[in-house]
């Protein structure tokens, strides 16, 4: 009985090593580390990343950015200070089809007409780039 347990046991394993291994179905084994995409249809504006660098993102987005734009990235009405301010959606096809350099300087020099605070000197340019790539992995997929 023990000598089938076992041999049931290290056939699951051996199994499932194999199937962890294989790419998956209707890859051509060309992926870019980019949530499963092919190279041929990778979109400059999804670099790939590092976890940490999504962590650190991440979190510095829940710090600055998900007061005004929600933790979902929706945006909208929302009184900061005794001003009411309507944040951007950035899961919009709007916020989508902004360029990331545009991107950049909208974060850094901020957007004053509508509430946005500019965040250089707040922020780094890495830390900047860093937070536009959780925002298109995260909201913009």
């Amino acid at each position: 009985m023990k000598l089938l347990k076992t041999v049931i046991i290290l056939s699951a394993l051996t199994f499932f090593i194999a199937a962890c291994g294989q790419d998956p179905p209707g890859s051509n084994g060309k992926t870019n580390g980019n949530s499963g995409q092919t190279a041929e249809n990778k979109t400059p504006s999804q670099p790939s990343s590092t976890p940490d660098e999504l962590a650190s993102a991440a979190k510095i987005y829940k710090e600055k950015c998900s007061r005004c734009h929600q933790e979902d990235g929706t945006g909208g009405k929302v009184e900061i200070e005794g001003t009411t301010i309507n944040a951007e959606d950035l899961t919009s096809d709007k916020m989508k089809k902004i360029d990331d350099e545009k991107f950049v300087k909208y974060i850094e020099n901020g957007v004053p007409d509508e509430g946005m605070p500019a965040f250089k000197g707040k922020l780094t340019d890495q830390e900047i780039k860093d937070v536009i790539k959780y925002i298109r992995r995260e909201f913009q997929k």
